[in-house]
């Protein structure tokens, strides 16, 4: 059932007026991540109204679906000992994410609220960097010895199925809890119920090592086109797993926050007050406002060659947009090939004679059209149709080979390669374009 806005305005009257029975009755036969929707069209007093109405089990997945915002209206409102029993029935990668999220001395009443080993388990994840494989696993996990019968396994699954979501595979440890196999779902069940897991397992299952990368994570799952994937220690020993669904919550965040590193913030600035949206905004700003200045200073310094060749001026914004364009289009090829892995340290030699080629190729049809334009515009002045031509071919021949080497740079230095974007290229682009243009101006 799809969430629309007469119920979202439906729903706000039933809160207006009080009537309880009537939320219930409406969320009654609503999936999480549509109640969750319904939250996030609410305001802030009307959010912690409504999730206090829902059961522990309902609020334990909508929490998970909402927003930052949302979510810290949410928790405002609650106790801290509801808050353990949501917590305690959420998944613990999950719970792990919400605990994280929260003031440290809430977060250690939390927990001392909770089962010693939810507890356990939920400081366990901490631990580890948010966007490492640890950082996203979960720790429910359906593990078994390698000596244990297909049908004693069969009967663990319906003890915990109610404990763990979504077992599509049980892998299996050794006496130390090193892991030394798997067996999908569908294989065990075809198999005969005494037939011991080991004659049956896969002896050499994927794995990831518990500090992998979380975006090198989503690109073994793409390569190997699998749901489920344990994750490892330096001792091969069993920690947890990752499913799907936690890999595409990464592929939406990484293409988010690639998506405000182009844009020049590094927040979700588009819902944050208008100091914070300012505040994340003025830092990189700043930077392309240096570039400009310092443009300004270097046109200022080629003052004889404009008094002599005034028309120089009238090229300048389609010479240095052209390359910034050029620039900014190389980027996002490179960023977003690195992203996916197409873009490989192999070929970053290939990769960058192969857009300086494009640049110049570019440049070329483009310098040719712009001399023309040129010589009709300023036909007493034959050397300007040449000065723009090389111009524009070179100011677009440099921001291939500059926005294709920035990214691969930041990339080898281990940074983010979308901080190559945004105003730092504009930047970048804007004063090599003002160098080359008025230096070959005056050169010829």
């Amino acid at each position: 059932m799809a969430v629309n806005a007469t119920e979202a305005k439906r729903l706000k009257e039933y809160i207006a007026k009080g009537w309880e029975f009537h939320i219930i009755e409406m969320l009654h036969d609503l999936k999480p991540v549509e109640i969750a929707e319904l939250i996030e069209a609410l305001d802030e007093e009307s959010r912690a109204k409504l999730f206090r109405l829902l059961d522990v089990s309902t609020a334990s997945e909508v929490i998970s679906e909402l927003s930052s915002d949302s979510r810290e209206d949410v928790l405002d409102d609650i106790s801290d000992s509801d808050l353990a029993k949501i917590v305690e029935d959420m998944d613990s990668d999950d719970a792990a994410d919400l605990v994280a999220d929260l003031k440290h001395e809430r977060a250690e009443r939390v927990l001392a609220a909770i089962s010693p080993k939810e507890s356990s388990e939920i400081r366990s994840l901490l631990r580890y960097p948010e966007d490492t494989a640890g950082g996203i696993m979960q720790s429910e996990i359906m593990a078994v010895p390698s000596t244990t019968s297909v049908d004693a396994v069969i009967t663990q699954i319906r003890q915990k199925a109610s404990e763990i979501d979504n077992i599509h595979t049980i892998f299996v440890t050794d006496n130390n809890s090193r892991l030394v196999g798997s067996v999908p779902l569908v294989k065990l069940i075809l198999a005969k119920p005494e037939t011991p897991i080991s004659q049956i397992m896969d002896l050499d299952p994927l794995k990831v090592p518990v500090t992998m990368d979380q975006e090198d994570v989503a690109r073994l799952f793409k390569k190997y086109d699998t749901v489920v994937m344990p994750v490892v220690d330096k001792d091969n020993r069993l920690l947890g797993r990752i499913t799907v669904d936690d890999i595409v919550d990464v592929i939406d965040e990484e293409a988010e926050e690639d998506m405000f590193m182009l844009a020049g913030a590094d927040e979700d600035i588009l819902s944050s007050s208008i100091l914070k949206n300012a505040s994340a905004r003025i830092p990189w700003l700043f930077v392309c406002w240096v570039g400009e200045a310092l443009n300004s200073v270097l046109i200022k310094g080629f003052e004889p060659t404009l008094s002599k060749l005034v028309g120089l001026a009238a090229f300048m914004p389609m010479i240095l947009g052209m390359g910034g364009n050029v620039g900014s289009q190389s980027v996002a090829l490179i960023v977003r090939g690195i992203a996916t892995g197409r873009v490989t340290q192999r070929y970053f030699l290939n990769i960058i004679a192969k857009q300086v080629g494009v640049g110049a190729l570019m440049g070329v049809v483009y310098g040719l059209m712009l001399g023309l334009i040129s010589m009709v515009m300023y036909p007493d002045y034959r050397k300007m149709a040449f000065v723009v031509t090389l111009s524009i071919f070179n100011s677009m021949t440099l921001a291939a080979l500059v926005g294709t080497v920035l990214p691969i740079l930041f990339f080898k230095l281990g940074k983010d390669p979308a901080v190559a974007s945004g105003p730092f290229m504009s930047s970048v682009m804007d004063l090599i374009g003002v160098i080359a243009y008025f230096s070959i101006a005056t050169w010829l």
